[in-house]
């Protein structure tokens, strides 16, 4: 077994797979692991859209930031030399030759040359020429952080450091060359790990595994950015060691997009393939019905029977029991004890904790009276047919029991555990439930929920367990690091027995499954697959980033999508109580209108005796009501804001600078009072109907103005007042309701806020009930002797203090540690049978070194609240944890591993609080996001309006494809064959090919490469870049100026441009150092090719891009958040000194900074130990810290030392408000609105019932061959060839040559003839694709299908995008005005035979064609103007007496008698009379009974057509 490779005796972690042979006989199980199944191939798509999208940022961070990270700050300009005798830092003669080298550097100088030098190559660098030398560079051991090389970078390592009183200048240096040529030999001398890493390896950097220098660190890196976890220390160290915008740029670009977009898009693909598990289910329900039919009647008869034994017994008992105020009663009491046990806490003293006994055995006793009392009334049976008195019953038991164990053992209740089981009484609080009706739906929706995570569980301990195992294989017993260097030892080498073990570690099931889950929950994965790494090799990454896609991406995004099925199944039942509350959100927001109120508060301008006053208040609100005051207002509160974030406590308040913004302050609070003044006198202040403080927005205004006032004037606390003053900014929200988008949004927040309130209650009582647990078990224990002192112990004192024994069996040596006589020690007060706790002990040996072993404890119920809150992000609960298993009661010192119980204990809170309490928070707004949006869009429809409503948004978003006409001339014909795709797809697939090995040519390049591959990947480029020049030349030939219509061909010239360029300038310039890499930025462009050509990525991405406008909405409202936060981090928490988590990277100290620490917040990146971390007060710090006069602030070393520390102590008690607000607000609320907005846009993409994807792409590549130019319209004319071209199951041509007479049936028969026409006589896309598919949907859900209403908003867009009134059907009857003629003709020829039998008409002279056409009179109104009536029945058709009217000559025949033309003298080919203003024609078919011909499909067989006219 070699040490680099992982045990491969993983194979055996196989049989473990056999477990899955249960999955067959588990239904539910089969169905969730069906979904899955089902939705593997849009999993893949995702996960290839990710890794393509880390790809990208991979390449890209190669080109950019290799070799970065290696560079450190060093205490000696240059390398240096090892001294002889000298050659390891665990000599005692290592701290003084760093002492010397720093102070005289030049004595030991490694090599002559310059450190980097920019005419140098790779091969002419002395550190390639010279090869590696014996040396090595001191490193600052004090500053862990990178630093920029040549000047870029945060970190400049300026500054000094003192050795002996000599200041030492530093300097950024690395162990590599610019090149990535090493400058050392690769030994373990002198760090005990080869050399070249010492600069890196280490915790603080990754132990050096988080770099660019090659793809694979590359890709691993990228990817822990994508999964929000440590992604912060990496764009720290890029911050450092680079330019400070574009990488903060980069990454937040690469978290918004992959962590928020693309991740979310699994949730959609799971969330999609729940939803069609419920066909599968509906089947089934059946079954169920008639089985909960059998039950329910079984119930009543057991309730029937119930009564009539109640009725025969204790009637009065039970009246009492039901009786109201009984029950509230016994919700008291519910509430009291709940508070009682919340008492409880560490010190408690005597007198209390009696107290809190005797009231807890009233509670007892009283519910035991309860449970007496309903089981005498209704009878023991049916007592325990119900679930939740039975509950009781058992919480009752358990308590009487526990009671009388005290009792007996008054000192051994504590120990038997069984206190605990007074936690459960808490549940009954969840009667309340039964009053409060939301919340009783809430728990419903959990309640069903839990029944089907029973079968999640079980897929879950199925999949921990599998790897678990298999991560036993791979790192059981490898986990052995040396404590000094953090190197691996292996089984068997020298310390392994005492090495450093990592608490995540998979030496055995426990905490192997421990590991994996702490994986799953993504609390500091990426350090447990860094321990793996240096334990094993890179193949264990393989391991972590399985678990990381698997786990965290798929099966824990199946329990969300679990629960959000539920809450969509739940939500039609509330559906019209949302309509109210949209209904008053809305009317709440519009009724802050002012112009419908001005005949309640103005006087008319008639009267004549106006007041001086209402004069007044006439102008005020002429003014206030006018627009543009209102966009003035709105641009000062910008500039107002502006104001704000440039607003600093560090700001010199003597300068310029602030002495303005103050004045400037000043002139914005007037304005801002005398707009609330004008608003005042115009609507009134407080009783008039429409008074100024009856507008919620009017009193945001009010007080802040108030505020502002109170700050200028210097009362009350100015810090805090001036932080209150930012909510200002909260003014523009007025204009969200101007803008429907963000409205939406607005609405769903607003709407969210009573099921918010609802969630939040069931997560306080869930809190509460682990908080009262934990109080129970863990006050007290949370606490060590660490210290100097207790460092410098002997093995023995630190041994007694773990486990100390009576005095009376120490020896005398022993009793000779403790200073009997001191103030701290108790050892005085200890007789001989004594057995001191190990605080005492500790308070003796090591004073005042009783210290918390993490910031939280559970020594009250409120700290075990806010520490259950903040675990249940999941940030720092393993620390917690570990807290927990390590603690061996009260006032005793932990030793690890001690109550390992306590692990399942965490992972159940983190189950119940973490991954479902909150995770209602995503289920509750995302619920009420889709009912606003059904309310704007989707409101009250039956399941086929909704299915064809989404069909029809689908619809909406199609787009018409260019397709680039056939050139003129042989040789561009030519050109144009052998590029375009369906003619020559083989072009197109070595152009794909070429683009793949330039990727890979770009995924090569590595930190460290030789010159010879330097030139051979250049010369790649150049073959590359001349081949994509020739297709650019080649398209460009052949399609000329249409080549720059398509964007995908401008994308193409641009990136051939930059290729182009970046070829030149190589070769006139050898060193454009940055600008290279940007240059060669252009090539990573052309793997976006792979989206157009790749189907799958080509849907994902087009939901990305189509989801950025909802987005983008969302991201301004956040931003707004961010942006009060921010300047209220700044005015509060800017004058704080460095300690914990907050440097230079991580502060309040500017705007800019406070925006990206709450970046890093949103995202959970530690956010609670970066709070808790600024409670500490660094030494010497005070309260309100102010500037020097002639002195600055010392923002940095270059500052010292004629500058003013800024060293203000801890926050206080605002932190808590200040970091759980922003953490309720952003991260549970807004934040979750990005996986509506995600979910809905995969949604309208996504493959539906009626059309997929495929399905419009065929119809989009059938209408570019009529609309090459992708007008959006094609030709009526061209309109029935489209539709015969069109595949099913659009299309519905089935003959292979249809004639026209067969392409106008089948349009009639498939309801096609109202299709709008516009007014150049064309025909819309989105109109024919609509009218096509509502064909689908009609044939599909039959009878039930009931097209949307006029109003809604599908059918309002629709509508907009038809600027004409006529439909084909009018169209076609005008262009066929002459066949009309041809029929009318035929019409009178027909009726002169009648006339020689029965002549009933005379046949009139009409006229040629040409005269009718040039007389102008062969209209649609001139074809038709007579009186008479036409009637339909099945045998003839009917004439009654009139006067028919020649249209042309107006020569009038008069009608003998009424007419009965007989139905056999027209043939079934006749065409048949012209009818109607409109110019309908009847007729024709009549083998098949009376039918309209093919201009008008209403074929009203056997009615009165009406009183149409006859044209004969």
């Amino acid at each position: 077994m070699t040490p680099l490779i992982p045990n491969l005796s993983f194979m055996r972690a196989c049989r473990v797979l056999r477990p899955l042979r249960s999955i067959s006989k588990l239904p539910g199980l089969r169905k969730i692991i069906g979904a899955v199944v089902d939705s593997l191939e849009d999993l893949f798509n995702v996960v290839v859209l990710l890794g393509f999208l880390l790809v990208c940022f991979s390449i890209m961070g190669v080109l950019f930031w290799k070799g970065l990270f290696h560079a450190r700050c060093r205490v000696t300009p240059f390398p240096v030399k090892f001294p002889a005798n000298c050659r390891s830092v665990k000599e005692p003669c290592w701290e003084p030759f760093i002492t010397d080298v720093a102070i005289y550097p030049d004595n030991y100088r490694c090599l002559p040359d310059d450190n980097d030098n920019n005419s140098w190559t790779q091969p002419t660098s002395p550190w390639f020429l010279k090869g590696p030398q014996d040396c090595f560079w001191p490193i600052d051991t004090t500053d862990y952080r990178t630093c920029g090389l040549g000047g870029f970078g945060m970190n400049k390592c300026e500054g000094t450091i003192s050795f002996e009183n000599e200041l030492i200048y530093r300097s950024c240096g690395s162990n590599y060359d610019a090149f990535g040529n090493p400058r050392f030999v690769d030994s373990n001398e002198p760090f005990g790990y080869p050399r070249m890493k010492s600069g890196v390896f280490n915790e603080e950097l990754n132990w050096g595994f988080s770099n660019y220098d090659n793809f694979f660190s590359a890709f691993v890196t990228s990817f822990q950015v994508v999964s929000l976890e440590g992604w912060t220390q990496v764009m720290y160290m890029t911050n450092d060691a680079w330019m400070l915008v574009p990488s903060i740029v980069v990454y937040v670009t690469l978290i918004m997009v992959g962590g928020y977009i693309v991740l979310n898009l699994v949730l959609a693909v799971i969330t999609g393939s729940m939803d069609n598990l419920e066909e599968e289910e509906e089947s089934e329900e059946i079954e169920t019905k008639e089985v909960n039919i059998e039950r329910r009647s079984l119930v009543q008869r057991l309730s029937s029977h119930a009564s009539v034994f109640i009725s025969k017994r204790n009637v009065r008992i039970m009246r009492f029991v039901n009786n109201p105020k009984f029950v509230d009663f016994m919700m008291l009491c519910i509430v009291l004890n709940t508070v009682v046990l919340g008492l409880d806490h560490y010190q408690i003293s005597d007198d209390m904790a009696s107290i809190l006994e005797n009231l807890n055995m009233l509670f007892s006793a009283i519910f035991a009276v309860e449970m007496t009392l309903c089981i005498v009334g209704i009878g023991l049976k049916a007592y325990l047919s119900d679930p939740i008195l039975c509950f009781d019953a058992f919480i009752v038991v358990t308590s009487l029991i526990e009671i009388m164990m005290t009792l007996i053992d008054p000192f051994g209740a504590g120990s038997s555990g069984l206190s605990v089981l007074r936690s459960f009484r808490l549940f009954r609080i969840f009667k309340m439930a039964k009053k409060w009706k939301s919340l009783h739906n809430l728990l419903k929706t959990m309640y069903a929920t839990v029944l089907e995570i029973g079968n999640f569980a079980i897929l879950l301990i199925l999949f921990i367990y599998i790897y678990a195992l298999t991560g036993i294989q791979f790192f059981s017993n490898r986990m052995h690091f040396d404590h000094e260097t953090g190197v691996a030892i292996g089984i068997g080498e020298h310390g392994y027995d005492d090495a450093h073990i990592p608490r995540s570690h998979f030496d055995d099931l426990l905490w192997a499954a421990t590991t994996v889950f702490q994986v799953l929950s993504g609390e500091n994965w990426n350090s447990v697959m860094y321990d793996g790494w240096r334990a094993t090799s890179w193949v264990s990454v393989i391991y972590f980033l399985s678990l990381v896609i698997i786990g965290v991406f798929i099966v824990m995004n199946l329990f969300l999508a679990i629960l959000l099925k539920n809450f969509e199944d739940d939500s039609g039942d509330d559906l019209q109580v949302t309509e109210t509350q949209v209904e008053k959100t809305q009317h709440s927001c519009h009724s802050t209108s002012i112009y419908g109120v001005v005949d309640q508060i103005l006087p008319t301008e008639s009267d004549s005796s106006l007041s001086c006053f209402s004069q007044i208040k006439l102008a005020s609100f002429r003014i206030v009501s006018n627009a543009k005051f209102d966009r003035v207002i709105m641009f000062l509160i910008v500039l107002s804001s502006i104001c704000l974030a440039l607003d600093s406590p560090l700001n010199n308040p003597r300068s310029t600078f602030a002495l303005n913004l103050k004045r400037i302050d000043l002139a914005f609070t007037v304005i801002f009072i005398t707009e609330m003044l004008m608003k005042i006198i115009a609507f009134g202040f407080l009783r008039s109907p429409n008074a100024y403080l009856k507008n919620a927005w009017n009193c945001l205004d009010f007080g802040i103005v108030l505020i502002s006032i109170l700050g200028l004037l210097q009362i009350g606390p100015g810090n805090a007042l001036r932080a209150l003053r930012t909510a200002r900014v909260l003014r523009p929200l007025r204009m969200i309701s101007r803008v429907p988008q963000l409205k939406l949004v607005v609405d769903a927040l607003f709407m969210s806020v009573p099921a918010v309130a609802n969630v939040a209650v069931i997560s306080l009582l869930f809190f509460l009930i682990f908080a009262i647990f934990a109080v129970n078990f863990l006050k007290g224990t949370f606490y060590m002797c660490d210290g100097e002192q207790f460092r410098s112990l002997a093995d023995e004192q630190v041994s007694y203090i773990t486990n100390p024994i009576a005095w009376g069996g120490l020896n005398i040596s022993e009793q000779q540690w403790f200073d009997v006589g001191a103030e701290s020690c108790e050892a005085s007060t200890w007789d001989m049978t004594t057995i001191p706790s190990s605080r005492a002990v500790c308070d003796c040996l090591a004073t005042g070194e009783w210290i918390e072993v993490i910031p939280q404890n559970f020594n009250n119920v409120a700290s075990a609240m806010a520490l259950l809150f903040e675990i249940s992000t999941t940030e720092g609960w393993v620390d917690v944890m570990y807290a927990a298993v390590d603690q061996r009661g009260i006032d005793r010192q932990p030793t690890r591993d001690s109550n390992v119980v306590w692990v399942f204990f965490f992972v159940a809170f983190l189950l119940v609080g973490a991954f479902f309490v909150l995770e209602l928070f995503v289920g509750v707004i995302i619920d009420n996001f889709n009912k606003i949006r059904d309310k704007n869009g989707r409101g009250l429809m039956t399941p086929a309006q909704r299915e064809w409503a989404s069909t029809q948004a689908f619809i909406m978003s199609i787009k018409p494809e260019k397709r680039i006409q056939k050139p003129t001339g042989s040789f561009r014909q030519i050109c144009y064959n052998f590029v375009m795709p369906n003619i020559n797809p083989r072009f197109d697939q070595c152009i794909m090919f070429c683009i793949i090995v330039s990727s890979i040519s770009l995924a090569t390049t590595e930190f460290g490469d030789s010159q010879n591959k330097l030139d051979i990947l250049e010369r790649i480029n150049v073959v590359l870049t001349i081949i994509f020049t020739t297709e650019a030349a080649i398209k460009i030939f052949a399609f000329g100026s249409c080549y720059f219509n398509d964007g995908w061909n401008k994308f193409d010239f641009l990136i051939v441009i930059g290729s182009i360029i970046g070829i030149v300038s190589s070769m006139v310039w050898s060193n454009i150092g940055s600008l290279g890499s940007i240059i060669r930025l252009f090539r990573i462009g052309r793997l976006f090719r792979i989206i157009k050509s790749v189907k799958s990525l080509r849907i994902l991405f087009n939901t990305m891009v189509t989801s950025i406008p909802s987005i983008a909405n969302i991201g301004s409202l956040l931003f707004l958040f961010f942006f009060i936060y921010s300047i209220c981090g700044v005015q509060l928490y800017s004058t704080m000194a460095f300690s914990g988590e907050m440097n230079e990277n991580a502060n309040f100290r500017t705007f800019g900074d406070a925006m990206l620490l709450l970046l890093r917040f949103s995202t959970g990146e530690n956010w609670n130990g970066f709070m808790r971390g600024m409670f500490n007060n660094a030494d010497g710090c005070v309260n309100q810290p102010t500037l020097k006069e002639n002195t600055t602030w010392c923002f940095s070393q270059s500052n010292y030392p004629d500058c003013t520390e800024i060293n203000g102590c801890g926050g206080g008690a605002s932190l808590y408000l200040y970091f759980y607000s922003f953490t309720l607000l952003v991260v549970f609320v807004i934040l979750n609105l990005f996986v509506g907005v995600v979910l809905e846009a995969f949604e309208n993409s996504a493959e539906g019932e009626i059309l997929s994807p495929d399905d419009l792409e065929s119809f989009t590549t059938v209408w570019a061959e009529y609309d090459p130019y992708a007008t959006w319209y094609v030709s009526t004319d061209d309109l029935k060839k489209l539709i015969n071209e069109i595949p099913p199951p659009l299309g519905f041509m089935t003959k292979d040559n249809p004639t026209d007479a067969d392409l106008e049936n089948a349009m009639r028969n498939e309801g096609l003839c109202d299709i709008p026409i516009c007014d150049n006589g064309n025909v819309n896309i989105v109109h024919v694709a609509t009218h096509l598919a509502r064909r689908l949907a009609k044939k599909k859900q039959g009878d039930q299908f009931n097209d949307l209403d006029i109003d809604h908003p599908l059918q309002k867009r629709i509508k907009f995008s038809a600027n004409g009134t006529k439909t084909l059907r009018d169209v076609y009857s005008l262009k066929r005005s002459r066949r009309k003629l041809v029929a009318l003709r035929a019409f009178v020829k027909q009726a002169a035979k009648i006339n020689e039998v029965n002549p009933y008409v005379k046949e009139t002279s009409l006229g040629t064609n040409e005269q009718l056409e040039a007389s102008g009179k062969l209209t649609d109104r001139n074809i038709a103007k007579t009186s008479s009536k036409l009637d339909v029945d099945d045998n003839s058709i009917n004439y009654p007496r009139g006067v028919l009217t020649n249209p042309v000559t107006t020569e009038s025949h008069p009608v003998v008698k009424e007419d009965k033309i007989p139905k056999d003298l027209f043939d079934a080919n006749s065409t048949g009379i012209i009818v109607n203003c409109k110019t309908k024609v009847l007729g024709g078919g009549f083998d098949e009974g009376f039918v309209c011909n093919e201009l008008d499909c209403e074929s009203d067989r056997g009615s009165t057509i009406g009183s149409y006219s006859a044209v004969i």
